[in-house]
């Protein structure tokens, strides 16, 4: 008996790689209804004229798709689609170089559009394994483009053309479809080629747009719920939908050529590495992006000198909950803008006495809080409800209840003068009026040497300077040379004070 113990090992050893093997197949005609399958759950239509098997390639032709969505449609061909068998559990996929599109808008308010746009590639080679509930599509791609060929506005022709054009491209996509859809992907291109040209339908004027962004690197995960009618956003959010993707990019640089009936127009810009993210979910919806330092040049026929500018950083974010809630869910805001300077022709322009420091620029607004959704802000019915709730049909009702909001940063620097700010206030909701309770901290430095220069200047009148000192005297207080500091409180009994004096009293 001894003897068999090392043959029924590497039996059970074989007959497990085996099974592991036959597990990790895929078959064209999987590949073909994996990608039936997300389209159908995407709430598009798809069709073929054939699906016919020639030795080991599926051969797909004149494949359809088509959506349609409450304020538009759209419709798209793909000549042919190969996918063949490879012999090892693969499938590799080939289509057609160029797949027309046409899209449709019909909002209830507003112009109806129609475009047409051509998505195209070459040498596209891209392989598919897995099983076909989990699946790995590798790609890769000298160069792929997507073209907007013809654009109309409420049936009439707009001159107006748009190519993007993405080469050294390559990426991974993985697919989970055993209950709700799992995507994640991995992307990246070498470069990608912007050009924008039109003109004024009257003839008054053109513009070309023409720029490259360099090093695009993104990665993404998107979930869709199974069983859920996509056109239907809220249900989908509602029902587990997630996208959340970033992309970064190493540099940028973008030049605009316009002519008009004030003469030519040229702008030239780059950038250094910047990145952009975005995240949608029933908990709430996040924008934003930062960008390394920029520089700007104009010039114009109508401009007596070129202007520069350069911005060290800059960065934008929103975030904020979408979904109807009982308690209250984080929000924030964010403007940055760092370092901005223009060149000495422009302020000679403005201050040719140079009465005015040109120190760079600066503005950040850096805040965030917790808000309340009273309403699903995707279900269109409950927005149009809120809408006719109003009291006053010209004014437009909050969606939200504000609970809190943290001053985290506040910067704003130029020509000499800086504010800055911190602070943290909550809200009292259970009354008609929300009471604020909290402390707001300021600090202003340089104003009143602003002013003197503003009225030496004559860019302001000496009365006007006068009422803004009065304010500053009863907000503010003495803290230093050209130095003021505020304090305001916001107090349980609701007045509010400002350095310790009353300038609201409790109601």
């Amino acid at each position: 008996m001894k003897i068999f113990k090392p043959l029924n090992a590497s039996a059970v050893l074989a007959a497990v790689v085996c099974a592991t093997a036959a597990q990790a197949d895929v078959t064209a005609a999987e590949v073909w209804q994996g990608w039936k399958d997300y389209y159908a759950q995407m709430g598009q239509t798809i069709t073929a004229a054939s699906e016919n098997m020639d030795g080991d390639t599926l051969v797909v032709s004149d494949v359809k798709f088509a959506s349609e969505m409450p304020q538009g449609s759209s419709e798209g061909s793909i000549a042919e689609v190969r996918l063949q068998e490879m012999g090892d559990g693969t499938v590799a996929v080939t289509m057609s170089n160029e797949i027309p599109v046409v899209l449709h808008s019909k909002p209830t308010e507003g112009e109806a559009t129609d475009a047409k746009m051509t998505f195209a590639h070459s040498g596209m080679e891209m392989l598919v394994s897995g099983t076909p509930e989990s699946m790995d599509y590798d790609y890769s791609a000298p160069e792929i483009s997507v073209a907007m060929d013809e654009i109309a506005v409420d049936g009439s022709n707009a001159p107006v053309k748009m190519k993007l054009t993405f080469k050294g491209n390559s990426g991974k996509y993985h697919v989970e479809s055993t209950g709700d859809r799992a995507i994640v992907s991995d992307i990246k291109a070498d470069s990608l080629d912007i050009a924008l040209a039109g003109a004024e339908p009257d003839g008054g004027g053109t513009f070309n747009l023409a720029g490259t962004v360099n090093g695009l690197a993104g990665q993404g995960t998107m979930n869709l719920p199974e069983g859920v009618d996509m056109k239907d956003i809220n249900a989908a959010m509602q029902a587990g939908m997630k996208i959340d993707g970033n992309l970064a990019f190493a540099d940028g640089a973008y030049k605009i050529e316009a002519t008009g009936p004030d003469g030519d127009f040229t702008a030239d810009s780059a950038g250094a590495a910047g990145s952009m993210r975005f995240s949608m979910s029933k908990d709430g919806i996040a924008y934003g992006g930062d960008n390394g330092e920029s520089k700007m040049t104009l010039t114009g026929a109508s401009m007596p000198f070129p202007v520069e500018a350069t911005i060290a950083q800059s960065a934008f974010n929103l975030a904020m909950p979408v979904s109807k809630s009982e308690t209250a869910m984080p929000a924030a805001f964010l403007v940055k803008l760092v370092d901005l300077k223009v060149s000495d022709a422009l302020w000679n322009m403005i201050d040719p006495g140079t009465q005015l420091p040109r120190d760079p620029a600066t503005l950040i607004i850096d805040i965030s809080g917790a808000v309340r959704p009273l309403i699903d802000l995707f279900d269109p019915k409950q927005t149009e409800a809120l809408a006719a709730s109003a009291a006053d049909p010209a004014a437009s009702p909050s969606p939200f209840e504000v609970s809190e909001a943290k001053i985290n940063q506040l910067q704003i620097k130029a020509v000499g003068a800086e504010l800055t700010g911190s602070g943290a206030v909550s809200f009292d909701n259970t009354s008609a009026t929300p009471k604020p309770l909290g402390v707001i901290e300021l600090s202003l430095t340089g104003a009143n040497k602003l002013m003197d220069a503003l009225v030496a200047m004559g860019l302001v009148p000496e009365d006007q300077i006068m009422g803004a000192r009065m304010m500053m005297g009863m907000f503010a207080v003495p803290s230093g040379e050209d130095a003021l500091t505020s304090k305001i409180e916001f107090k349980e009994d609701g007045s509010i004070l400002a350095n310790g004096q009353t300038i609201q009293p409790a109601p």
